[in-house]
């Protein structure tokens, strides 16, 4: 035990008087000897708990010893203590007033290192320096806790952030800081709130920005905190005024009545996470691409029949309605545009009654092999193989007469129609391309345009709602979508290899297909919708057909047979064999295998029959209603019962039927052609047309 030094001068060492004055001051009793009882003891607190990190000065903690009554002027009061000495260093006191104030000082933090050190200090007040007369209440005991913690890490520092602006009413967003100690415990804040974060090193963090902390314009501070409220410096975000809600374009802006379900894209400005596409004023299912794109789902019952409807966008804060745009719901086109009829080669046509006739209407000999047919605006173009290079001709419907060209063409060529324009592909292997554009009522040139970056195209194009889309090769593979417009490539896309695969387009999808590799993209912006890629690699590809909502993709290697996808989604659904493209009608699909057309029921891949025809069967079959028809390489053209395989009708072409485009097949492509009441059959250098329906 040691006294606690006293105050007066004077007064015996470790001594501390509770009195002012060594002698003399107020207080009754005169120079009447005081007795133990006639004080108490009591202390201010009986607990003191200090802390401390390493590195930091020693902490210290004080006690006030408090005697009453009050000391009598000339009384001393001794005080003496005791301690444990697990984390305390000393124990002092000094009188200050009435009071003795004990301090305990503890030892330095680095010394002890990091825990928790109890102890305790015994207090005692007496009337002797000898403490052997205590008075009432002494000894009294202090606990004390002193936790040392490890040292706090260096406070952040915030150098970059990414991005560092955005739109009001974009969507959220991953921000990326960069900076120095970070820790894992460290948080990007938004304005003082903390935001989900996650640490990638000591000079990176990522958190997630959601759409609410960027609707509304201003400016924002970005920092980083670390536990124990150590912030960074501050960095500003700024969220700039969204633009002006404005509709500028749709994708597709015609469809068919009846037609599949499809995803709309809507293409403008000012459109924010709660913007809704509407559909004739009703909202839609909306997907936020970005400021400038939606997509909306776009249901079966909506196009159910035929309708002009006005397509808008609303916004609910800032609250608006864009401008509209004009989508068609058009009567299904009797029209052949593209390679098995339209341009997602489905070789289905519908007419309004079928009849198949005792002779030709016409037969036009020309000077090479003819392509498939387009038939369309009251004439039948086709492109014609002379010599390595192509003719594209256009005939009469009614009697076969040239309407217009020849117009000569360098290198092999098919062509597409869409709006009132022939769309001929010059596919000089090694040269590059020239995609050209004619007027189809009067073969004026109206734009010819380069696809830059390839030297081989070997796909023959596909034109639909304002886009002309092929594939080149040489270095890897391109898509290519040329505007009908103006002959512009509005964009591009990376595919595999680039060979062989005439694209399948809807109305919201353009589809390739390479070995192994299956592709989907939008029309009118080029973005990946999805991919699938069932691992191996090679050169060559097929062209896929698209029906039903489904992908018939050749990604196979060395034959057409493939895989079937959902074209929406891209989920796997099963696979199929053929030898080139079917024919795809609602329930009931037609392919040819192995020189013997087979009918399946689509929804399980049943055989519904098989038909061999003379052996020699080798064209892409093509469907109209009911029927179904195929051609042999000996001249034979059949026509079947689609529900039976029955042959109700058959004429000899005098030759060779050209074979459907299988896998590797490059261009020119040939094969059946039905349209506008019209079956145009290609046979050696002959094109023959036999007219199905008067009123089509």
């Amino acid at each position: 035990m040691s006294a606690i030094a006293g105050r007066c001068a004077g007064c015996a060492a470790l001594v501390g008087m509770l009195l002012s004055g060594c002698g003399g001051g107020g207080g009754g009793g005169g120079n009447t000897t005081p007795t133990p009882t006639q004080y108490t003891m009591s202390l201010s607190s009986a607990t003191v708990t200090v802390s401390a990190a390493l590195g930091a000065a020693a902490p210290t903690g004080t006690v006030n010893v408090l005697v009453s009554p009050a000391v009598a002027s000339g009384t001393e009061i001794y005080i003496a203590a005791q301690e444990t000495t697990n984390g305390i260093a000393s124990v002092t006191g000094a009188q200050n007033g009435t009071e003795f104030v004990v301090t305990i000082a503890f030892d330095s933090p680095t010394t002890l290192g990091v825990g928790t050190y109890d102890d305790k200090v015994t207090l005692q007040a007496c009337l002797d320096q000898a403490c052997t007369q205590q008075i009432g209440g002494s000894p009294q005991t202090v606990s004390t806790q002193y936790t040392v913690t490890a040292a706090p890490p260096p406070p952040p520092t915030l150098n970059t952030i990414s991005p560092s602006s955005a739109l009001a009413g974009q969507a959220g967003f991953t921000l990326t800081a960069t900076g120095t100690s970070f820790t894992a415990q460290t948080v990007l804040q938004w304005n003082g709130v903390a935001l989900p974060t996650s640490f990638v090193n000591a000079d990176q963090l990522t958190a997630s920005v959601t759409a609410a902390n960027v609707a509304n314009a201003g400016s924002y501070q970005v920092t980083a905190m670390t536990p124990g409220g150590v912030s960074s410096n501050a960095l500003v975000f700024t969220v700039a005024a969204a633009a002006q809600l404005q509709l500028s374009s749709i994708s597709p802006t015609t469809v068919a009545a009846g037609g599949q379900p499809f995803v709309l894209t809507v293409l403008g400005q000012g459109f924010t996470t709660g913007s809704v596409v509407q559909w004739n004023g009703s909202a839609r299912s909306t997907q936020y691409v970005s400021t400038t794109e939606l997509l909306a789902q776009i249901s079966m019952a909506d196009i159910a029949a035929v309708a002009s409807v006005p397509i808008t966008v609303m916004n609910s804060a800032p609250a608006g309605t864009s401008n509209a745009q004009t989508l068609t719901v058009a009567a299904p086109s009797r029209d052949a545009v593209a390679f098995q009829e339209n341009a997602a080669h489905s070789g289905v046509m519908q007419f309004n009654s079928v009849s198949f006739p005792a002779s030709s209407a016409w037969s036009v000999t020309l000077g090479g092999a003819p392509s498939y047919a387009l038939i369309a605006g009251g004439k039948v173009f086709v492109t014609v193989a002379v010599s390595g290079n192509t003719q594209l001709v256009a005939l009469d419907q009614t009697t076969g007469a040239t309407v217009w060209g020849p117009i000569q063409i360098a290198g092999p060529s098919n062509a597409a129609y869409d709006s009132g324009m022939v769309f001929a592909l010059s596919g000089a292997t090694g040269n590059g391309a020239i995609m050209q554009a004619y007027d189809a009522a009067t073969g004026n040139l109206k734009w010819s345009a380069a696809l830059p970056g390839q030297l081989d195209f070997s796909s023959a194009p596909s034109a639909a709602d304002g886009y002309v889309y092929t594939v080149g090769a040489e270095s890897g593979g391109t898509l290519y979508a040329v505007n009908e417009t103006n002959g512009n490539v509005d964009w591009t896309q990376g595919v595999a290899n680039g060979d062989d695969s005439t694209p399948a387009v809807t109305a919201d999808g353009v589809y390739t297909s390479f070995p192994c590799q299956t592709n989907a993209f939008r029309p009118a912006t080029g973005e990946s919708i999805w991919y699938a890629n069932t691992g191996c690699d090679g050169g060559g590809g097929g062209t896929p057909v698209v029906a039903n909502g489904v992908v018939y993709s050749p990604n196979g290697f060395g034959s057409y047979n493939g895989t079937t996808y959902n074209a929406e989604t891209g989920a796997l659904i099963g696979s199929y064999v053929a030898d080139n493209p079917p024919a795809l009608g609602a329930t009931t699909g037609y392919f040819l295998q192995s020189q013997t057309l087979r009918a399946l029921t689509l929804s399980n891949n049943t055989i519904l029959w098989s038909f061999a025809g003379d052996g020699a069967l080798v064209s892409s079959p093509v469907a109209i209603n009911q029927y179904v028809l195929v051609g042999s390489s000996n001249g034979n053209l059949y026509a079947l019962d689609g529900a039976t395989g029955a042959q109700v009708w058959t004429v000899n072409l005098g030759a060779a039927i050209p074979a459907g485009p299988g896998w590797g097949a490059g261009i020119p492509l040939s094969g059946l052609a039905v349209g506008d009441g019209l079956l145009i059959v290609p046979a050696g250098n002959t094109l023959t047309a036999y007219v199905l329906s008067t009123s089509p």
